[in-house]
């Protein structure tokens, strides 16, 4: 058995990982997927007189990674969203920054990973053959460290994103089977990441293998429906602002929905976002109810329940209850779900799903 369980979803916009605990239930853990080259020098003033910053040494590279890239530095700031990012380096790197940030040392490891369902069937084996294939151990080393950590992948499972949140209220954080019947009949389960929306159709529970090529909408997510244009908006605003990206947007969105505060401070200037952040969060709800509630699911007619998950649920899921009312399930009540933020979803019930594997006996 691996010396840890671990699931981690390395989305295009945030890098979601959870580890299990020894003792029971989980810690987790979050940064935005975009990194940019980071030489760590210092002047040796400390902190009060210089800026204090992460980073991760990674096969030769040292790289400032997920919030701290606006903060630090915008030279070569990187990102890859697509189809050809699953398993790439730079999956890897955020993969193993999270195993990193998540405490691991050394040691074997049982992964989880996820993919969009409509591009499961081709990415499952590259994801594969990329993280097995030259049968290396891993090796990074953060700032703090001494030296290099290093661990190895002894199992790998990856799912289709949606099954993960799925497995949410039928598996417990132990890994046992929960009783319920929130999956049976027809429900419908929408993952809203920054690049792509993935439809799932399920029927008690199982997965319609007919559904996958309505299963996934590239360039369907935050990235191209909120965030890039709320930063047209904000680039109006004078040449101050000329050099800002969807991260700056994505910063003040996260902590808008946390703490309250939606405002973007560039140059002595403030903007307030939370007008535009509403109503691109309308018209993002509107599209989709347009093309996929109505225009693939009929308007959700005969379907028992539709569960809304992702970095996007929080912004268009009051909406889509206006429209479609009690068909939209509240994930806060169910005792197996209430805890979890809607971006955990996958992660979360990709670990459970590995701690039921494990709890049967199974290495499948």
């Amino acid at each position: 058995m691996s010396d840890y369980v671990i699931s981690v979803d390395p989305g295009n916009g945030g890098t979601n990982a959870v580890l299990a605990k020894a003792g029971g239930g989980f810690k987790s853990v979050y940064f935005p997927s975009v990194r940019a080259s980071a030489t760590g020098d210092s002047l040796g003033l400390g902190a009060d007189l210089e800026l204090q910053y992460e980073y991760a040494d990674w096969y030769g590279h040292r790289y400032v990674v997920g919030d701290d890239v606006i903060r630090v530095t915008r030279r070569n700031l990187e990102r890859h969203m697509g189809a050809a990012r699953y398993g790439n380096e730079m999956y890897q790197f955020l993969v193993a920054v999270a195993l990193a940030k998540l405490g691991i040392k050394d040691g074997s490891v049982d992964l989880t990973l996820f993919a969009p369902p409509g591009m499961y069937v081709d990415a499952k084996q590259t994801m594969l053959d990329r993280f097995t294939g030259d049968g290396r151990e891993v090796e990074i080393k953060l700032k703090a460290d001494k030296k290099p950590r290093h661990w190895q992948y002894d199992h790998i499972q990856i799912w289709p994103e949606g099954i993960g949140a799925a497995a949410c209220f039928i598996v417990d954080d132990e890994g046992n089977l929960t009783k319920n019947d929130v999956l049976s009949g027809d429900t419908v389960i929408l993952d809203i990441g920054a690049h792509t929306l993935d439809a799932l159709k399920m029927i008690d529970g199982n997965f319609n293998p007919e559904a996958l090529e309505t299963a996934t909408w590239e360039n369907g997510g935050l990235n191209v429906h909120i965030r890039e244009p709320i930063l047209r908006a904000v680039k109006k605003h004078g040449d101050d602002f000329a050099n800002l990206s969807v991260d700056d947007i994505d910063v003040v969105i996260r902590r808008g929905l946390e703490h309250g505060d939606y405002k973007l401070k560039v140059a002595g200037v403030e903007v307030e976002l939370q007008p535009l952040i509403e109503k691109h969060s309308v018209r993002f709800a509107e599209w989709i109810a347009n093309n996929i509630c109505d225009g693939v699911f009929g308007s959700f007619r005969g379907i028992k329940s539709v569960i809304v998950v992702g970095g996007g649920a929080t912004l268009v899921e009051d909406h889509l209850k206006k429209w479609y009312g009690p068909k939209i399930l509240d994930r806060k009540k169910y005792p197996s779900t209430k805890k979890i933020h809607s971006v955990d979803f996958n992660a979360v019930g990709g670990l459970r799903f590995a701690l039921m594997r494990l709890r049967n006996g199974s290495l499948a």
